[in-house]
């Protein structure tokens, strides 16, 4: 996998240098000329919400963790964002590295990564039903596109993929268990225990399934601003899209980014996504490019003074490590670097 992702990464420009010259420098610049800096601005301020969003509907799944409060997860959920668009890594590394940012926070790693786990989860069962939306409008407005047949057999396998984590909801929990448990015996390293610590954990936050609810509704409302977003771009850009069209595109891009997950930044996915998904109602490639170059630069300028911010605190721990570990202790020093602030203590 280490191997495989620069691969991806490499043919993900690929894909995206050939879309901009099929599109056409000129009509790119014009797009995002037409937005300007103030468009711009206004679009990184109305992502702000979404990450909160995205980070309050994580802490409510482990709220009654110890040390869990909203503002952690927000954080962590900011760096997790940021980390998967901004450095060149996959969308799992994204998740680890955000998990790593909440035991910043003083949080120890077993409950963390449990949470995290079931956030992962959750989302996945918000972004169907979004998708689903998505292709249901689809077919409304635009009843002869094309891309009717697949979007069919889409709707089918996003409803039955619903269904099941509804109706097996308590069996996933289950199969998480067991795959945090084999992350514990194969990564000691990441703190997570064993299965007598692991299990009572995960019981711990599924045991009320209100707490479910509220994160999925969450999510659920975080993809609807996310089409928002969208909406206003394209507007800005020219493009007279309704709100409608825009959850269209949108979620049909999402939908292409999850299935890209392994593809560090959904480079080329999400292009290629959004030229295919925006031409149906008439947009030019041009603008759609522009689109989502617009959203890769907003990730750069809300994520890099985040990222920022961790790495000072990750180099002050490191540096307060090395303070209290003698050099003669390689391995010590490893081992502290990576546990929590509470283990320290």
């Amino acid at each position: 996998m280490k191997r495989l992702a620069p691969l991806l990464f490499v043919l993900g420009l690929l894909v995206l240098a050939a879309l901009v010259y099929y599109a056409g420098a000129t009509g790119i610049g014009e797009a995002l000329d037409d937005l300007g800096w103030d468009g711009f601005v206004i679009i990184c301020l109305i992502h702000v919400p979404v990450l909160a969003l995205l980070g309050s509907a994580w802490w409510n799944v482990a709220r009654d963790i110890n040390g869990a409060r909203a503002w952690k997860f927000i954080w962590a959920r900011y760096i997790r964002e940021s980390a998967a668009e901004v450095l060149p890594f996959s969308q799992v590394g994204g998740v680890v590295i955000g998990a790593r940012a909440l035991t910043l926070s003083g949080m120890r790693m077993l409950p963390v990564a449990v949470s995290m786990l079931a956030d992962l989860v959750i989302e996945l069962a918000a972004k169907l039903p979004y998708i689903v939306v998505g292709l249901v409008l689809l077919f409304a407005t635009v009843p002869k596109s094309g891309v009717i047949g697949p979007a069919t057999l889409g709707v089918l396998a996003v409803g039955a993929a619903v269904a099941l984590i509804v109706v097996y909801h308590h069996r996933i929990k289950g199969w998480l268990e067991e795959l945090a448990i084999r992350m514990a015996e194969r990564w000691p390293a990441l703190g997570l225990g064993h299965g007598a610590q692991i299990r009572p954990a995960f019981d711990q936050l599924f045991a009320r399934d209100w707490r479910i609810v509220m994160s999925w509704s969450l999510h659920l409302l975080s993809w609807g601003v996310g089409a928002i977003e969208t909406w206003i771009m394209l507007r800005f850009m020219g493009a007279p899209v309704t709100v409608l069209e825009a959850v269209v595109i949108d979620s049909l891009v999402a939908a292409a980014r999850t299935f890209g997950f392994a593809i560090p930044a959904a480079i080329g996915v999400q292009e290629g996504g959004y030229v295919l998904i925006c031409g149906v109602f008439g947009i030019d490639p041009a603008v759609a490019i522009a689109l989502s170059l617009v959203r890769r630069a907003r990730e750069f300028a809300l994520g890099l003074p985040g990222l920022g911010v961790w790495q000072a605190i990750e180099g002050k721990r490191a540096f307060a490590a090395d303070q209290d570990v003698p050099p003669s202790h390689p391995d010590t020093l490893n081992r502290v670097t990576w546990r929590s602030p509470h283990e320290r203590d």
